[in-house]
C-alpha cells in the first residue's frame, strides 16, 4: 500500500503520512486507531500503537523536579502558559486556585507543603506575581471552585476572611468567572484532582505526585465536557458571592 493509498482511506494527505512515518508529527489516538483499521492490524498491535500514542501526547513531571532550582521557575513557566492563552477554565477541589490566593495564603499553603523559610518571601512573591494576568480583557478566565477547598483551615481566620474577600473581589472582573459548587449539589462524578486546560489545546492535572500535562485530543476533550458538568453545578454572580458570605460568616464565628 502506498502513503496515497494509505491517506486516502484515513482521509489524510501523503505528506501528512510522510511527516508520520519520519517522526515529525504525532498522529492523535484516532488517527492511530483509523491506521490500524485501514492497514489491518491485529487488535493487539493497535491497542499497543494506542497505548504508544497516548503516552507520547502525555508528560509527566515530579514536584520535586518542578520546584528545581526555584518555586519562582515554575510560576514563570506558568505565567507565560497563561499568557499565550486566550481562554483559562480551572477546576480545584481543594484549595483556593493560585491566581485568586492573597499574599498571605499563599505563604500559609506552602508552608504547610514543607516550603522551606529561607525562600518563602520570594516564593509568595512571584505567585502574586502571576496575578497580573487577570487584569488583561482580552484573557477570559474561568474558575469551578468546590465549597470544601473555600473552607479548608489553612490559615487564621483574619487571613481566611481575607482570602473569602478577595475571591469575591475578583469574581466581579467582567473577563473573570468564579462558580461554586456548593455542598448541597449533587456530584455523580466529582475529579479527585485540580485540573487546568488551556484554550482547547491542553490539559494540566496535578496529582500526589506532580504534574501531568495531556495534549491528545480525545483527553482534552474529555476534561473539557467534566468542566462543562462541574460549571453547570456552580453557583456564579451574586449566587456565588451570597454563598461566600455565608462561608465567612461561619468562619467569622470561629474567633481567631
Amino acid at each position: 500500500m502506498t502513503g496515497q493509498q494509505l491517506g486516502s482511506r484515513i482521509g489524510k494527505g501523503q505528506s501528512w503520512i510522510a511527516k508520520v512515518e519520519n517522526g515529525r508529527l504525532v498522529p492523535s489516538v484516532a488517527d492511530v486507531e483509523r491506521w490500524a483499521d485501514a492497514t489491518g492490524a491485529r487488535a493487539d498491535v493497535k491497542a499497543s500503537l494506542v497505548d504508544q500514542t497516548t503516552a507520547l501526547h502525555t508528560e509527566s513531571q515530579s514536584w520535586r523536579a518542578l520546584h528545581r532550582p526555584s518555586f519562582r521557575r515554575r510560576q514563570e513557566e506558568l505565567r507565560r502558559m497563561e499568557q499565550q492563552a486566550t481562554t483559562i477554565r480551572l477546576f480545584q477541589p481543594n484549595v483556593v486556585p493560585g491566581l485568586l490566593q492573597t499574599a498571605e495564603y499563599i505563604r500559609h499553603v506552602l508552608q504547610a507543603g514543607g516550603f522551606g523559610a529561607e525562600n518563602l518571601a520570594d516564593a509568595v512573591a512571584s505567585r502574586v506575581e502571576r496575578q497580573t494576568v487577570l487584569y488583561d480583557e482580552s484573557k477570559h478566565f474561568r474558575f469551578v471552585i468546590t465549597e470544601g477547598a473555600l473552607r479548608w483551615r489553612l490559615c487564621p481566620v483574619p487571613a481566611h476572611l481575607a482570602q473569602l474577600d478577595r475571591v469575591a473581589t475578583l469574581s466581579t472582573l467582567t473577563n473573570v468567572s468564579v462558580g461554586i459548587i456548593p455542598w448541597s449539589a449533587y456530584v455523580p462524578n466529582r475529579p479527585p484532582n485540580m485540573f487546568m486546560i488551556l484554550d482547547d489545546s491542553a490539559v494540566q492535572v496535578e496529582t500526589m505526585h506532580g504534574l501531568d500535562t495531556l495534549k491528545e485530543r480525545q483527553q482534552v476533550d474529555a476534561y473539557l465536557a467534566a468542566f462543562d458538568a462541574l460549571d453547570s453545578l456552580a453557583q456564579h454572580d451574586d449566587g456565588a458571592r451570597a454563598t461566600l458570605g455565608r462561608i465567612a460568616a461561619d468562619v467569622r464565628s470561629l474567633g481567631d
